[in-house]
């Protein structure tokens, strides 16, 4: 399997939906959806530099991220698969899905703006550590978790850091993906407000979603996403 799933994905799977996490975050991201979405099996996708691959080096750029998670989850692209990715998530999912040739059947889009605006809020490379820690404090008592351990907390920051970093580096040029795309909105979301996902349109067909709920909303995959992804998945 190597390191870029959590768990080997089913034999007997029907479909594969592989979920790409946000900026700073790992394939814990998705600790609270189901294992499976109709008959969709959802696939985690773990990154370098954070959680079980705390040891790696993170990437600083989103060409060597593609060419390495292309190759890396090419074993099981054999049956019909998607990718999720929710705002940096999004641009990684994109970046992977534009290598292949063997194109997903789509991909959903969570709360990003579109690859060539290259950003990454409501963070910035000039946040200080401090800054950053603050904000992940402050993310951390949103989601009603305990106050981070200052070590955990050190390591956080870095990890955000350098994704960041990465998003703000990242601007390609607008061009079709050849595969359908779904574009999912967060009617209260403050980060990346739904009305400014329509760039999407440059990229494709997109099918375009505004639900309930805000930015962190995702984490839970409340019905509505979960609909969402199974009848999108299907057409």
């Amino acid at each position: 399997m190597g390191r870029w799933l959590l768990l080997e994905p089913d034999a007997d799977a029907a479909k594969r939906l592989f979920c790409f996490p946000f900026a700073g975050a790992g394939a814990s991201t998705f600790r609270d959806w189901p294992g499976r979405i109709g008959d969709v099996e959802v696939c985690p996708v773990q990154l370098p530099g954070r959680e079980n691959r705390m040891r790696e080096p993170a990437y600083t750029g989103f060409d060597a991220f593609a060419d390495d998670a292309a190759r890396a989850l090419a074993p099981y692209l054999d049956r019909p698969f998607a990718f999720f990715g929710h705002c940096m998530g999004a641009l990684l999912a994109h970046a992977v899905a534009d290598r292949l040739d063997h194109k997903p059947q789509r991909l959903f889009v969570s709360s990003s703006y579109v690859p060539y605006l290259g950003v990454s809020k409501p963070f910035h490379p000039d946040m200080s550590d401090e800054h950053l820690a603050e904000e992940l404090r402050a993310i951390t008592k949103r989601l009603g978790g305990p106050e981070p351990l200052p070590e955990l907390l050190e390591l956080s920051v870095m990890v955000l850091r350098k994704d960041i970093e990465m998003c703000f580096e990242h601007a390609p040029p607008a061009r079709p993906l050849k595969c359908p795309i779904t574009t999912i909105g967060w009617a209260d979301d403050t980060i990346v407000p739904a009305g400014d996902m329509g760039e999407w349109t440059e990229y494709g067909d997109v099918t375009q979603h505004v639900l309930k709920g805000d930015f962190f909303d995702f984490l839970s995959a409340p019905a509505e996403l979960r609909d969402v992804i199974a009848r999108d998945f299907k057409e």
